[in-house]
């Protein structure tokens, strides 16, 4: 089984990657056969779907990147993540998060994915107050 950072590192080379046979073998390593992408564009299936995911993105955000902005946060065989796309530059575009559940070999079986933060509670509607209650 391979480590949760081998798997991350790994999947995030993968959006980098141009090159289709070099991109492969990063999802070869953190990417399950038949694992599932789910984000609000998009819902994909396998390593070729989302190999050509990825380089429609590429198409149509010339020279941005996405890069993941922090540690894993696992548990039992889940994990979350945050990530950021950046223009050419470096210059931040938008942020997200990630929830990625693995397979027994610590592959991406599922990631289903964020743009941004969710809103803050209105204070009125807020968790501690709802304990209050």
């Amino acid at each position: 089984m391979k480590s949760l950072d081998t798997i991350l590192t790994a999947y995030g080379a993968a959006w980098h990657e141009r090159d289709p046979q070099k991109r492969m073998a990063y999802l070869e390593t953190c990417w399950a056969e038949d694992g599932r992408y789910v984000d609000p564009n998009g819902d994909v299936a396998g390593r070729d779907g989302l190999a050509a995911y990825m380089d429609a993105f590429h198409e149509q955000a010339k020279g941005a990147k996405i890069i993941v902005t922090s540690q894993p946060n696992p548990h039992h065989e889940v994990a979350h993540f945050t990530w950021a796309m950046v223009a050419v530059g470096g210059i931040p575009l938008l942020k997200g998060h990630d929830f990625a559940t693995l397979d027994q070999d610590g592959r991406i079986v599922q990631l289903v994915g964020f743009l941004g933060d969710p809103e803050p509670l209105d204070k009125r509607k807020g968790l501690l107050n709802w304990f209050k209650h």
